[in-house]
C-alpha cells in the first residue's frame, strides 16, 4: 500500500473516531437520534411501553411529548410558582382559584409554557391548571416538586434512622402526590380542609416530578456513613456501584413512585431528584467555605432499567452568586469570545459534563429587593436590582442555559413572597399571616416576576409630585418649612414642603425617634432636639442623601461586632446618648480566604442607609424600582423602609429592644413615632407625633414588574 494511501486511511480512521466520540458526547449510549418530522420539529422515534401510558418522556438532552407515530422535542421555560400571596399562611395557603386563574394567563401570556410548583398545591390550584388548560391553544406544563421534610433534614440523624420512618414518610408523600395529580384524592387534609378534594386528573401536563430540596451537606454525609444502606436493586432503578447510602435512598423513593404510578394508573412520567451547586459532583478548587464543596450527591448512580420508559432527568438549581467558587475558581473567570468573563456560562458548561440525562435548572434568577445578600463577578448580585437589570440578568442566564444544552429552565420565581427569610436580616414572623408585611432589605422576597407591593393601593408614589397627600397636615416645621409623614405596611413616607431652602445646596434635617434611646444631640451637624432621637435623616443633594442611625441603635455594629465579632469594638458606640450617628449598613460576607493563592478579602457590606434619587413610578418612562426620593419644584418625596428603622412589623407594631440590655435582639412594641425638621447649627428641633397606629390586617396589591415585558420578549423564540 502506498504511503499515500496510508496517511488517507488514517486520517479516514481518525474521523471515525472523532465521529465516535462525539456521538458518545452529544447522543449518550442507548438515546435514540432525533429526526424532523414534516413540519421540522425535532423528534424521537415512538417506544413500545407494553401498554403504559406515557405524555412525557425524557431522553438526552430534552423533554419529548407524542405527537402521533413520533415524540416531538419540547424546551421546558417557565416560572416556579410559590404557595402564598403577600398575607397567606404557609400552612394554609388559601389562594384563591380565580387568582391561580389570573396567574396562569399570565405565565401563559409571558410565552411559558411550563410552571414548576415545589410541593403539593391547595386543590383550587390543580383545578385552575385544568380549566386553563381545557381553554387555551396551548397547554402549561407541570413540573410536580415532592417536598422532604427540612425540619427532619436539620435536626434528624440520617435518612434511614428511627426504622426508616423518614424513607417510609417521604415515600407516603409520593404516592399522595400521584393520587392528586392523577385526581384520585380526597383522603388528604390541606391546611384548614379536611379530607380535601383533588377532582381532577392534570397528569398529561405533568412533564416530571422533582423528589426533595436543597439537600443539607451534613444530612448527606451523616446518610452516607449508613454503609449498610448502600445500593438498591429495584423494579424500575437501581444503583452503580458508585452509589452511596444517600443515592440509594433516593433511588429507593423514585422506585416507589414509578412502581406506584406504573401499577396504580399505568401510567409514568420522567423522575429527577434535586440538586444544587453545594453538594454538586464537581471539584472547585478555590472555593474558600469547605462546607460548600465537601460531600456531592451523585444522582448518576441511579440508573433506569428497561421497565422504566419516561425516563430520568437531572434537575438542578443554579444562581450566579452563590457558592463563592461562581467569584473565585479561575477557569470560570476566563474571558469568553466577547471579551468579558461569564462564570454563570463557564459553570454551567463544567456541570452539563457530569450528566448523561436531560438536565433541567429547575431555579435561576435574581430579586429586585432594595437590600442585597451576595455579590457576583458577573453583576447580577443577589438583590439591589432594578426590574430592568432583574429582566435583562434573566435573560442573559437562561439564554446560557439554552446555549449550553439544557432541557429547560424554570425562573424563580413567579410571584414575591413576604414570609420569606435572609441570612442576613434579622427574622421576625407576627402570629397572623394577615399581619405579616415586607421587608424590602430582605432578597429572599423579591425575586418575583409579580411584584406584592405594600397597601390596598400606592400610598405614596415618590415623583415629588404632592396629589397622594391630600389631609396629610403638616407635623413639624422650620421657618416656612414643613414635613408631612405617611405609612404603609413598606415604608414611612415624608413628604418636605422647602421655603427659603434648596434642594442640593441645603442639607435638611430630620431627626426620627422610633424608641427614644439615640441621642439628643449629633455633633457632626451642630444640631440638637427635644427628644432623642433613634435616626437621623440627611438630605443632602441626589448623591449624599442618607439615613443614619444612632451608634447604640446600630444593629450592625451590634449583630457583627459585639456578637459576632467580625469587627473591632467602640465602647463608645455601646453607650446611650453618644450623639454620634453612624451608616446604615448591611453585611454581605464574612472575611475570604482564597485556597489557591491565599488572598484575604475582608469582610464584605453595603451602606444601606445610603437613599436612591429617581422616580418610584410605574407608569413613568423614568421608573426606578430601587428609587427612595425625588425632589420636584419645592417638593421632596422620601420613603423610608421600616426595616432601616429597625421596626420588624408596622402592622402589629414590633420594634427591635435594646440590643444590650436585653443582650440580644430581641422585639418590643413601638411606644410611638415622633420626627423633625431642621438644619445644621439648629438648636433644640423639636419631635412631633406623627399619629402612628397599628392596624388588624396587613393589606396588598400587586403588580407585573418592568422584566416580565423584558423575558416575555426573549421567551417567545427561546429554543422554537
Amino acid at each position: 500500500m502506498s504511503k499515500k494511501n496510508v496517511i488517507l486511511l488514517s486520517a479516514l480512521a481518525a474521523l471515525v473516531v472523532l465521529a465516535a466520540v462525539l456521538a458518545r458526547v452529544l447522543l449518550p449510549s442507548g438515546s435514540p437520534a432525533e429526526t424532523s418530522d414534516p413540519d421540522g420539529a425535532p423528534t424521537i422515534p415512538a417506544v413500545d411501553s407494553g401498554g403504559v401510558t406515557l405524555h412525557f418522556r425524557a431522553v438526552d438532552p430534552y423533554f419529548y411529548t407524542e405527537q402521533g407515530d413520533a415524540w416531538e422535542r419540547i424546551y421546558l421555560k417557565g416560572v416556579n410558582m410559590g404557595l402564598t400571596e403577600a398575607t397567606t399562611d404557609l400552612a394554609n395557603p388559601n389562594v384563591s382559584y380565580e387568582t391561580y386563574r389570573e396567574w396562569l394567563t399570565q405565565i401563559a401570556d409571558l410565552h411559558a409554557n411550563t410552571v414548576r410548583v415545589f410541593t403539593v398545591m391547595p386543590p383550587q390550584f390543580y383545578t385552575a391548571l385544568y380549566d386553563h388548560n381545557a381553554a387555551a391553544q396551548e397547554p402549561l406544563y407541570l413540573v410536580q416538586g415532592i417536598w422532604f421534610s427540612e425540619e427532619e433534614m436539620y435536626n434528624g440523624d440520617h435518612a434511614f434512622y428511627d426504622n426508616g420512618r423518614i424513607v417510609d414518610a417521604f415515600k407516603r408523600a409520593a404516592r399522595e402526590t400521584l393520587d392528586i395529580i392523577h385526581g384520585n384524592s380526597d383522603y388528604t387534609d390541606y391546611g384548614q380542609i379536611k379530607n380535601a378534594v383533588y377532582a381532577h386528573d392534570v397528569s398529561p401536563y405533568v412533564a416530571g416530578y422533582i423528589l426533595g430540596l436543597e439537600w443539607d451537606p451534613g444530612f448527606v454525609e451523616r446518610t452516607n456513613a449508613q454503609t449498610a444502606h448502600a445500593g438498591y436493586t429495584g423494579e424500575y432503578l437501581t444503583t452503580t456501584e458508585e452509589a452511596g447510602a444517600f443515592e440509594s435512598f433516593l433511588c429507593e423513593v423514585g422506585d416507589t413512585l414509578i412502581d406506584y404510578e406504573t401499577q396504580t394508573y399505568s401510567a409514568q412520567t420522567p423522575v429527577s431528584f434535586l440538586n444544587w451547586a453545594t453538594t454538586d459532583t464537581l471539584t472547585h478548587t478555590n472555593e474558600p467555605f469547605e462546607e460548600e464543596d465537601r460531600v456531592s450527591v451523585h444522582t448518576e448512580a441511579i440508573r433506569a432499567t428497561g421497565q422504566y420508559y419516561s425516563g430520568l432527568f437531572a434537575a438542578v438549581d443554579v444562581y450566579p452568586y452563590y457558592p463563592e467558587f461562581m467569584n473565585y475558581q479561575p477557569e470560570y473567570l476566563q474571558p469568553d469570545e466577547s471579551g468579558q468573563a461569564d462564570p454563570y456560562a463557564a459553570y454551567l458548561a463544567d456541570l452539563r459534563t457530569q450528566y448523561s440525562v436531560p438536565v433541567l435548572v429547575a431555579e435561576f434568577g435574581t430579586s429586585t429587593s432594595r437590600g442585597a445578600a451576595h455579590r457576583s463577578a458577573m453583576g447580577i448580585d443577589q438583590g439591589g436590582m432594578t426590574e430592568e437589570e432583574q429582566g435583562e440578568a434573566i435573560v442573559k442566564m437562561m439564554e446560557a442555559i439554552a446555549r449550553e444544552g439544557y432541557a429547560g429552565s424554570l425562573i424563580f420565581s413567579w410571584q414575591d413572597e413576604w414570609f420569606k427569610q435572609t441570612w442576613n436580616t434579622v427574622s421576625y414572623a407576627p402570629d397572623d399571616p394577615a399581619a405579616r408585611t415586607p421587608n424590602v432589605q430582605s432578597a429572599e422576597q423579591g425575586y418575583g416576576l409579580l411584584a406584592m407591593e405594600p397597601g390596598e393601593c400606592d400610598v405614596c408614589l415618590i415623583d415629588g409630585l404632592a396629589q397622594e397627600w391630600g389631609n396629610a397636615a403638616p407635623v413639624a416645621s422650620y421657618g416656612g418649612n414643613t414635613v408631612s409623614a405617611m405609612w404603609d405596611e413598606g415604608y414611612l413616607y415624608l413628604k418636605i414642603e422647602t421655603d427659603g431652602l434648596h434642594f442640593g445646596e441645603d442639607t435638611i434635617l430630620i431627626p426620627i425617634q422610633i424608641t427614644g434611646q439615640g441621642s439628643s444631640a449629633a455633633p457632626a451637624y451642630d444640631v440638637s432636639f427635644t427628644g432623642a432621637a433613634d435616626f437621623l435623616l440627611v438630605i443632602d443633594g441626589e448623591e449624599g442623601t442618607r439615613l443614619l442611625t444612632d451608634a447604640y441603635k446600630d444593629l450592625f455594629y451590634y449583630t457583627y461586632a459585639c456578637e459576632r465579632g467580625v469587627f473591632e469594638r467602640d465602647s463608645r458606640f455601646e453607650q446611650p446618648g453618644s450623639g454620634i450617628y453612624n451608616p446604615i449598613r448591611q453585611f454581605l460576607s464574612n472575611e475570604i480566604v482564597l485556597p489557591l493563592t491565599g488572598e484575604v478579602i475582608d469582610p464584605q457590606y453595603t451602606e444601606s442607609g445610603l437613599l436612591t434619587y429617581g422616580i418610584a413610578d410605574p407608569d413613568s418612562e423614568a421608573y426606578c424600582s430601587l428609587a427612595d426620593f425625588y425632589c420636584r419644584d419645592q417638593v421632596i418625596e422620601v420613603r423610608i423602609p421600616w426595616y432601616l428603622l429597625n421596626v420588624m412589623n408596622s402592622t402589629v407594631g414590633v420594634c427591635l429592644a435594646d440590643f444590650y440590655s436585653a443582650g440580644g435582639v430581641t422585639m418590643t412594641d413601638i411606644p410611638g413615632i415622633r420626627i423633625g425638621l431642621g438644619v445644621p447649627g439648629a438648636s433644640d428641633i423639636p419631635l412631633a407625633d406623627i399619629g402612628y397606629t397599628t392596624k388588624e390586617r396587613s393589606s396588598f396589591h400587586t403588580r407585573l414588574k418592568k422584566s416580565y415585558a423584558i423575558v416575555r420578549k426573549a421567551l417567545e423564540g427561546l429554543m422554537e
